[in-house]
């Protein structure tokens, strides 16, 4: 197996998530898409991903056929968590779709005192199925090689209670690294007896709708860890 000082995925070939990264196979809803869709040829190159870190690159084809080493990408040494609270219509989708594009690791539905959205039992298995669908097409859109675990909404009663979680929350301290498990509130804000003896960070001046804080805060932390701003 080949380390992480290999090339990057090609940006210009289709990717896709399988099962057994030694011997590839597409699945029925992939092998529609590419062939049916994107209208592949066999021969065309593709990549594939096991979504833990292993890569290659393949040949389209009824059977696919390899075409180089397995490749692996380490994780980042700090993993990204957001979590947020529930919030109307498709916004939960388009939140998953956006932190997995930016290459957020963990991402956790809540329900905060104050959420407008409940979700009853049922609701929450069949949420927790589509947005980790949603998850798995978006990192294939934007060439990941891991897919970022949607784990099951829970109240944040619950998930108050982990350790090193932050709240985004207007006066708060500058967001750093240290604060890499960090929630969104619901609109109408975090209750009092909530923000009592948790770390809240500030994501800027405005007021931010919550999927909009919740991109925000993906944004902010995947570029300290990586780099791109200090």
């Amino acid at each position: 197996m080949s380390g992480s000082d290999f090339p990057l995925i090609d940006l210009n070939v289709p990717h896709v998530f399988v099962d057994e990264i030694e011997a590839p196979e597409l699945g029925e809803e992939d092998e529609h898409h590419f062939g049916k869709v994107l209208r592949l040829r066999h021969g065309d190159r593709i990549t594939v991903s096991d979504g833990q870190g292993k890569w290659r690159e393949c040949f389209y084809a009824s059977t696919l056929e390899i075409a180089s080493d397995i490749f692996f990408r380490p994780k980042p040494e700090i993993e990204i968590t957001i979590g947020f609270s529930l919030v109307k219509k498709g916004k939960p989708e388009l939140i998953v779709q956006k932190l997995t594009e930016l290459g957020v690791d963990r991402i956790v539905p809540t329900v905060a005192e104050r959420s407008v959205v409940q979700w009853n039992d049922r609701k929450i298995v069949e949420n927790e199925k589509r947005l980790n669908r949603i998850a798995r097409e978006a990192a294939m859109q934007s060439r990941q090689v891991y897919i970022p675990e949607v784990m099951k909404t829970q109240p944040f009663s619950d998930l108050g209670l982990r350790k090193g979680v932050s709240l985004a929350h207007p006066g708060g301290e500058k967001l750093t690294l240290e604060n890499s498990f960090l929630v969104i509130g619901p609109e109408g804000g975090w209750t009092e007896e909530e923000t009592r003896g948790r770390e809240c960070c500030s994501l800027g001046d405005s007021i931010l709708r919550s999927e909009t804080a919740a991109i925000s805060a993906g944004v902010l932390l995947t570029s300290l860890r990586d780099g791109r701003v200090q």
